[in-house]
């Protein structure tokens, strides 16, 4: 049997000591499978973010441990790409340079990689858009160049920390379904961190529910809907049967999308 894409084994991460102490999150016990999409709902502070560090391998668990593809990890993994909630693409820089920086810090330089450049481009509906500017695009434009720059260098694991969460309501629905015919197409997995119920069962194979701090897994809710998906399925009942657990649960810890 293949190992599981990631894998959380009673991992904790606690920051400070004493009488600063924070316990982020306590005993998360997580698998995730290869090429899944699996969305993570909590409220702010609830240690979604620092869940994604540590499978990043930008923290180290205080107890348990992390692995990526049954290997454990120590550090950063090359494996993997991350999108954040904001683009953080360089203003002197064009997209195709945004784009290619993964590239650069990396020192891969052969025309095949450069040419790879396009065909994402391409995948995400910016063919056209390479010589321009960060600031000439759109919000939303510009967090498809950043989706781009984590895919690059093929990651098989993609970490998307609320990457939609600063977009207004229209692109962002917008932006879901791009995400979800991109992931349709390239198969890689996905740990996506939102805190919208709604994005979190439209876009998920399973939603994690996290408990308020300390953060620690609530309940796994399956999304068995078909796909591809579109917003019609905000009228299929499993649609409602899904977001009405996630928010029941949610409610009973004491807070609400």
């Amino acid at each position: 049997m293949a190992a599981a894409a990631i894998s959380l084994k009673g991992a904790s991460k606690t920051f400070g000591s004493d009488r600063n102490r924070v316990d982020a999150l306590v005993d998360i016990d997580l698998d995730v499978g290869q090429a899944e999409f699996l969305a993570v709902v909590g409220a702010s502070g609830c240690g979604k973010s620092t869940l994604l560090r540590l499978v990043a391998g930008l923290l180290a668990p205080t107890r348990g441990e992390v692995l990526i593809g049954g290997r454990r990890i120590d550090g950063p993994d090359p494996g993997i790409g991350i999108v954040f909630q904001t683009p953080v693409l360089l203003p002197w820089r064009t997209v195709r340079r945004n784009v290619e920086l993964q590239l650069d810090i990396r020192g891969i330089s052969t025309p095949s990689a450069r040419q790879h450049v396009d065909e994402l481009l391409n995948l995400v509906g910016l063919s056209g858009f390479g010589d321009r500017k960060p600031y000439e695009l759109s919000g939303g434009m510009q967090q498809r160049v950043s989706i781009c720059r984590a895919l690059i260098h093929d990651p098989s694991l993609l970490l998307m920390d609320e990457p939609f969460g600063a977009l207004d309501a229209l692109t962002r629905e917008q932006m879901n379904l791009e995400l979800q015919r991109i992931w349709m197409e390239t198969r890689k997995t996905v740990l996506f961190i939102t805190h919208s119920i709604t994005e979190a069962v439209m876009l998920g194979d399973r939603v994690v529910v996290i408990t308020p701090r300390p953060g620690r897994i609530m309940e796994i809710v399956p999304v068995r809907l078909p796909r591809p998906r579109d917003f019609s399925a905000l009228r299929v009942p499993e649609f409602h049967i899904a977001c009405d657990r996630v928010r029941e649960l949610m409610n009973a810890a004491g807070f609400t999308e």
